[in-house]
């Protein structure tokens, strides 16, 4: 049209071109928007837990959030547009919170010794995370479902949209992290084994304190910190003896060959 009936070196322009705008980029932001948030919740779910399968089973709770609430979309009758796109985004930081925490004490608790099959140990880890964190996360999803119910008599359509969103958020991601990630812990989550475990504890501070020369006091702190008990502790501090001991003999036998190169000199 400007071609066609428009001046020289002249351009349409309307305020609704701004709105038509956002329809040409609409699908690459959005998958972009969601792809980096996956990314970013993968390096932080990686840190905080340290185990690859448990955070791939966290970002899948996650993702499952955001394809529920693409159902409740529709039959919750809304329609795609950029206030939708913004709160999935918040849906995948908001729910990430409901599973990661149960995700981190399933690895932190340890079965008993009597428990031999890795299933046994799996059922156990998974009760005790849901007993241990249950509570919390179920306490910080209701609070925030009470912070955004006020907006549920609300006319203005953004607010409409904002309460139905986080209400679904807050319903998918709490289920999500009590019922589907338990259960897929309690069949496939991993079960190192405690020996492994001590072993990696003990070689850990045992790096620090020898990195850091650490006093008795700081010493004691980083073992608690870890989780260490007294016979784990006993064995760290045996083996910093043992290192201790191996570098005075070095260094006896390197003063002696230094004497010894001198007097010959």
């Amino acid at each position: 049209m400007a071609d066609k009936y428009g001046f020289d070196d002249t351009y349409f322009y309307s305020n609704k071109m701004l709105d038509f705008e956002q329809w040409v980029v609409f699908v690459k932001e959005l998958c972009l928007s969601i792809g980096l948030s996956l990314a970013a919740v993968f390096l932080v779910v990686i840190f905080i837990t340290g185990s690859v399968p448990v955070t791939l089973l966290v970002l899948l709770a996650v993702l499952l959030v955001d394809m529920f609430l693409l159902g409740l979309i529709h039959y919750w009758d809304l329609t795609m547009n950029n206030i939708i796109v913004v709160n999935l985004v918040i849906g995948l930081g908001l729910s990430v919170d409901y599973s990661a925490h149960i995700a981190h004490t399933y690895l932190t608790t340890e079965a008993p010794a009597s428990m031999i099959t890795a299933m046994e140990k799996r059922n156990y880890k998974a009760r005790v995370a849901i007993s241990a964190m249950g509570s919390s996360v179920f306490h910080g999803g209701t609070s925030t479902f009470l912070a955004v119910i006020v907006l549920s008599g609300a006319k203005s359509y953004i607010f409409e949209v904002f309460f139905k969103m986080w209400f679904g958020i807050i319903v998918f991601g709490m289920a999500n992290g009590f019922i589907l990630l338990p259960i897929i812990l309690s069949i496939v989550g991993p079960t190192p084994d405690p020996e492994i475990k001590k072993t990696e504890k003990v070689e850990m501070v045992r790096r620090m304190s020898t990195m850091t020369k650490m006093n008795p006091t700081q010493l004691a702190a980083l073992q608690a910190s870890v989780g260490m008990k007294d016979g784990e502790k006993a064995e760290a501090s045996d083996s910093l003896k043992s290192e201790a001991s191996n570098d005075e003999e070095k260094a006896k036998s390197a003063s002696v060959v230094k004497q010894t190169t001198s007097n010959a000199e």
